[in-house]
């Protein structure tokens, strides 16, 4: 009988099985209990063949300006600010020679747009100073008028500079918005930007709730306001998913010299009704 050499290699080997069996195990408890009996209607698993989002998913936003906030970055549809690499998508914003900053910000209007279900992202983030990342919707169509009339659904932001730790969830219209948003809350992150963490919403006709790594932080209920519901829940139409890294603004705040990069990492988009 032939006899097995456990080598440094094939232990090795044997070793990196078992930890991404390990951490398998540990991805699918990130998710709640109650995507088992959901349906997975749409997702981005970033595993496409190329280096460029998936074209039939996704836009980019170009520009600058601020973006209303007194951002610093001007997003642009480049490879050097966007791209999919072993398994996951990748928004980098870098500072360039002429010491101007440049990012990516993708969305799915007009592509890929749903009401109600559950949105979970997988995802990690940059915890460098002055950067804002986002996982964020909005209404499709503005069927209520423009901003915050048609309401708009934060996922997570992260500012660093402005919150810690503290990834923040929000929702806002034309009843609340900005600083007196009537839904929005922190929940700590650990390790927010070397480990994967779930950050995810349950959207139905009564109630958004925020949940992270599987569990619930933050809910606002649907009033029902019978004279002007949809100032306080614009939230009855479909709305299309946003991810993006800002740069410095209200949130992100001053940008230290010696930072030259930041990086958002997403390992899937998932969509269950």
């Amino acid at each position: 009988m032939k006899k097995t050499l456990w080598t440094g290699p094939f232990l090795a080997g044997l070793f990196a099985a078992a930890l991404f069996a390990f951490v398998s195990c540990q991805e699918k408890s990130l998710s709640p209990d109650f995507v088992k009996d959901m349906n997975l209607v749409w997702s981005d698993e970033f595993d496409g063949p190329g280096d460029e989002p998936n074209q039939d998913n996704w836009n980019y936003s170009a520009g600058g300006g601020g973006w209303g906030n007194g951002e610093l970055q001007y997003y642009t549809n480049k490879r050097s600010n966007s791209y999919v690499s072993d398994g996951t998508l990748k928004i980098e914003a870098f500072k360039g020679d002429d010491n101007k900053w440049t990012s990516a910000r993708l969305n799915s209007r007009w592509k890929k747009r749903f009401k109600y279900g559950y949105i979970e992202f997988r995802a990690k983030l940059p915890t460098e100073k002055g950067s804002w990342p986002a996982l964020w919707m909005m209404s499709d169509r503005e069927a209520y008028g423009s901003w915050p009339r048609s309401g708009e659904i934060d996922v997570m932001e992260y500012a660093v500079n402005f919150w810690k730790n503290k990834a923040y969830g929000t929702c806002h219209c034309a009843g609340g918005y900005g600083g007196n948003a009537f839904a929005s809350a922190g929940v700590p992150i650990k390790a927010a930007g070397k480990k994967w963490h779930n950050y995810g919403i349950l959207w139905t006709e009564d109630e958004l709730t925020w949940i992270y790594d599987g569990k619930a932080f933050l809910s606002y209920k649907n009033p029902h306001d019978a004279d002007y519901p949809q100032k306080f829940w614009p939230y009855d139409r479909e709305f299309y998913i946003i991810m993006n890294v800002a740069m410095g603004g209200t949130l992100g705040l001053d940008i230290p010299k010696e930072t030259k990069k930041c990086v958002m990492e997403v390992d899937y988009v998932r969509w269950y009704q």
